[in-house]
């Protein structure tokens, strides 16, 4: 999360009357709302201290700062258990890899090989043999731009005009 502060799961009352007045939650005054699945679920960017502040506005019922105990996620739709499993996602740690986040020209390193296309009809070259017709660094394509000069293999056209 970049050193942000964290997003709080917010799960709204399923009971509330979302047509009656004053129903909807505003949730702007504790921080932003980054993301949401209606008509229950917020993620909402804000200290982890005000969780509880959150928990007691009308119409909130839950609010979550790390996990979500497994009887709320018995009662949560596929759609939200997916929401919720995203939100965990977010928040666990990612292995980076040596270049993560170096640009592709910085001295050392190596940007990744590009896979070799697939054999197969519209490209004869296929894994192992880089060069040929069908293929961007193969004959057909000098320039290297990836256009190719497919145009010159079509029957009906002249190559030269």
């Amino acid at each position: 999360m970049w050193g942000t502060e964290p997003e709080l799961l917010v799960v709204l009352d399923r009971r509330r009357d979302a047509d009656a007045p004053g129903a909807a939650v505003d949730l702007t005054a504790f921080g932003q709302v980054t993301s949401g699945l209606a008509p229950r679920l917020v993620l909402l960017v804000a200290p982890a201290g005000r969780a509880g502040e959150v928990a007691a506005l009308p119409g909130v019922f839950a609010v979550f700062v790390d996990a979500v105990p497994a009887g709320l996620r018995e009662d949560l739709s596929p759609a939200e258990n997916l929401f919720v499993d995203g939100w965990l996602t977010r928040r666990a740690g990612k292995d980076r890899g040596p270049g993560d986040g170096r640009p592709w020209d910085s001295p050392g390193f190596e940007p990744p090989d590009r896979p070799a296309p697939p054999a197969g009809p519209g490209n004869p070259a296929g894994p192992g043999n880089p060069a040929g017709p069908g293929n961007p660094a193969g004959p057909g394509n000098e320039d290297g731009d990836g256009a190719g000069r497919r145009w010159a293999r079509d029957p009906g056209v002249d190559p030269d005009c």
